[in-house]
């Protein structure tokens, strides 16, 4: 047995909150819509060379949301399963939030109707929109209720339906994002399972990733996404590792404590660029959901935490690094307990 497992099993401890309750993850659910595209297929539409799209992007496959799938309903059923998996009443929630950034109809939020859907109607319930951070600025928020005594549990939804702002002519898009929900049930403990946040802005990229009429749908009113993928993959290689760094010091652990990094799945050539900069131990598992999911923005932290926990390549009780990055510039990460 490695140094590293050994350390492992000795089942490390987060730094506990300086005020307040701490507080758990307690079940992760996931929903992926039942439609595969493959990448093979995906070229083909858009006239790339065979093989363009996954050397590109690491990206073999995509999930699709149809007419039945809804941001409400991916939403609910990721949640109904973290719920289930935690052991927890919708009745029991004291608030619902909601990240996504594909809620095109903008006002209501839907994280009411999110919590109606559920059998939560009486919870607090609101959206957050940071893009791919926000599960994690989620999870940080529902850290915030639980120590202040407002809340006992918390779900923290993500859900995306990138294909109501993806222009299926742009290749720039169409190759990176798909669809899909994934959910966490926060929970006061007696130990803490969720480390400080370590998180932030940067208003001068927000022009990197905007919504413009999209001229290849015919209908000036319908926006789409227009990216500048480069500068955007510039701007977090440069920048994100100091972060990841900053968010195992404040839960005073290293890497010899940690099972697995889980950075949000943008591109794999991002993932491979972090895993060096960070000198990442070989005992730690790193999350490629994307190979099979693509960027599910939001959503993509907790389908991967999914995949791991699914896969059984991690276990229950490891500790996970997770670094969430997005458009706006948004960034948050945390060390998290895995349920």
């Amino acid at each position: 047995m490695s140094t590293g497992e050994n350390q492992r099993t000795a089942s490390p401890v987060i730094r506990r909150p300086a005020d307040g309750r701490p507080c758990a993850i307690s079940g992760i659910g996931a929903y992926r819509p039942g439609k595969v595209v493959g990448s093979g297929e995906l070229g083909d539409r858009l006239g790339l060379a065979p093989g363009w799209i996954e050397q590109r992007t690491g990206i073999a496959s995509r999930h699709v949301a149809d007419a039945g799938d809804s941001l409400v309903g991916m939403g609910a059923t990721a949640a109904r399963r973290a719920l289930a998996a935690a052991g927890v009443d919708a009745s029991d929630l004291d608030c619902v939030v909601l990240a996504t950034m594909t809620n095109v109809r903008q006002i209501p939020a839907l994280a009411p109707a999110l919590a109606r859907e559920l059998g939560a109607g009486g919870a607090g319930a609101y959206d957050v929109n940071a893009a791919c951070a926000g599960f994690s600025m989620g999870l940080a928020s529902a850290m915030g209720h639980i120590a202040s005594g407002s809340a006992t549990h918390v779900v923290v939804v993500a859900a995306e339906r990138m294909v109501d702002v993806i222009d299926p002519g742009d290749r720039d898009t169409a190759v990176i994002f798909a669809d899909g929900a994934g959910a966490a049930v926060v929970s006061a403990a007696d130990e803490p399972g969720l480390g400080p946040v370590a998180w932030g802005s940067d208003g001068t990229g927000e022009e990197l990733f905007v919504l413009a009429p999209a001229p290849s749908s015919g209908e000036p009113a319908h926006r789409c996404v227009r990216m500048d993928g480069p500068e955007l993959a510039r701007w977090f290689g440069a920048n994100m590792a100091p972060i990841a760094r900053r968010a195992l010091s404040l839960a005073d652990l290293t890497w010899d404590e940690i099972s697995a990094f889980v950075p949000h799945q943008a591109n794999d050539r991002l993932t491979k660029r972090f895993v060096g900069e960070l000198d990442v131990p070989g005992h730690v598992t790193v999350a490629r959901s994307i190979r099979t999911d693509a960027n599910t923005s939001a959503a993509s932290i907790p389908l991967a935490v999914d995949d791991l926990l699914s896969s059984g390549r991690v276990r229950s009780g490891d500790l996970a690094l997770f670094l969430g990055f997005g458009v706006g510039i948004t960034w948050a990460a945390q060390v998290v307990r895995l349920p």
